[in-house]
């Protein structure tokens, strides 16, 4: 193909360009510096001219494209300004003027000549597949804060993209540095592709896994989790290719293959600790032959519990309210009545409530389970101020200590099923 008048005029421009910048190292170096190593001058003269008009272009372009974002409030050009894909851009600039100087500098000098020409083609592979991971990621970006049904296509997509992007962006990387078509590569992987898989089985199982963990950002090192395949739960102290060791809380390692991080269920509590709250979610397990209706000493009796004191209050006033078309009120079943048990779960809330040590800000509830063998469950469900292990026990501990004991004031019996079975044995 023949340069066409725009590209000779660039080309002489870059050759006379070439030459003054020549003629003036030697005027400035010649007398003092080995004439031997005036080309590394003019070579390392170029690179850091390159690289510093690199600079200057990312912060001149780069800020212009950023208040050009703020400006448009464009929510696809904020997403590609984020995710550097301007800045990407601009980095082909550089690459290109390299190239196009080439021919007039380093194409001049034997052993550059050659590795320039290569180094050129492996800056183009890698910033391409720079730019179709920044491009993917901030597509992925915007498509999840439209929180439908496409996300998770959309993501899956992507990351398939990037998967194949990368396999031939190594084939073309590998064919440049060893100076063979990749086409040759592709027929050499396709004959071995029967042994590779037999032998680096797990070892490719692993690559992907570590692709898709890394991908998906679901599990790092440091990370708190239960794998419920091996029922291993610990701190995640390495991920290689084949294994991933897992710090036991009782200081023993655990190993498991990578692939079974994502093949198999993991909860990962990162997310807990990171938020500094943690669950509580446990049951106190009640003799249903202890509920009873409140009478008006029961009720009395009630009146003294400062947390509940008002509640019972309001609450007679409107079963009194409600209760006055019954007919036969000696008879404490006929109409509305409150129940120890009841009162009780209400006792349980507003004490919880009461508790400094728990969130006022995440769910609090104290619900009836259904019934079994052992008795009726009341469920605690809650969530402490604190992710710390020590004082979250410590926490639940008193919570229930103090429910236990409470309980009695409420003529409440707690299911203990070895004394129920006891019992029963004996009548």
């Amino acid at each position: 193909m023949f340069d066409t008048p725009n590209k000779l005029y660039s080309n002489k421009y870059i050759s006379d360009l070439a030459k003054m910048v020549r003629n003036q190292i030697k005027e400035w170096f010649g007398d003092t510096v080995n004439k031997a190593f005036l080309p590394f001058i003019e070579v390392f003269t170029w690179i850091g001219a390159l690289l510093l008009l690199d600079f200057i272009l990312q912060k001149l372009f780069g800020g212009m494209f950023g208040l050009i974002a703020k400006k448009l409030n464009i929510n696809w050009v904020k997403k590609f300004y984020r995710h550097k894909v301007f800045r990407t851009l601009i980095h082909f600039v550089t690459i290109n003027l390299l190239e196009d100087i080439n021919p007039y500098v380093f194409q001049r000098y034997h052993g550059i000549d050659k590795f320039m020409e290569k180094f050129i083609d492996l800056l183009y592979i890698l910033l391409i597949l720079r730019l179709i991971y920044r491009v993917i990621d901030a597509i992925i970006d915007i498509n999840d804060e439209r929180e439908n049904h496409t996300t998770v296509g959309v993501r899956t997509f992507g990351q398939m993209i990037k998967i194949f992007a990368s396999f031939f962006g190594i084939i073309y990387f590998v064919a440049t540095l060893i100076d063979t078509e990749p086409k040759q590569i592709l027929a050499v992987l396709g004959a071995l592709t029967a042994v590779v898989l037999l032998i680096f089985r797990d070892s490719i199982l692993g690559f992907v896994s570590g692709l898709q963990i890394s991908t998906s950002k679901t599990i790092k090192v440091g990370d708190w989790i239960s794998v419920s395949k091996y029922q291993i739960e610990g701190v995640v102290k390495e991920i290689n290719l084949a294994i991933t060791k897992i710090e036991n809380f009782n200081k023993t390692i655990s190993t498991v293959p990578t692939y079974d991080l994502i093949a198999s269920e993991v909860t990962n509590y990162t997310t807990m600790v990171d938020s500094d709250t943690r669950r509580i979610k446990r049951s106190i397990v009640f003799n249903a032959n202890s509920f009873k209706f409140c009478d008006e000493e029961l009720l009395k009796r009630f009146k003294k519990i400062d947390l509940i004191s008002s509640y019972i209050q309001i609450k007679e006033d409107e079963l009194k309210e409600s209760n006055q078309s019954v007919v036969n009120k000696d008879f404490i079943i006929n109409g509305r009545q409150l129940t120890n048990i009841g009162v009780f779960r209400i006792y349980a809330e507003n004490y919880l409530m009461s508790r400094a040590d728990v969130s006022k800000t995440d769910k609090l509830v104290v619900r009836q389970k259904e019934q079994t063998l052992e008795g009726m469950p009341l469920e605690i469900y809650c969530f402490t101020t604190t992710s710390d292990f020590l004082t979250y026990e410590r926490t639940q501990s008193d919570i229930f200590d103090h429910l236990i004991s409470a309980s009695k004031e409420f003529d409440l019996e707690i299911s203990q099923p070895f004394l129920i079975h006891q019992r029963n044995d004996k009548t």
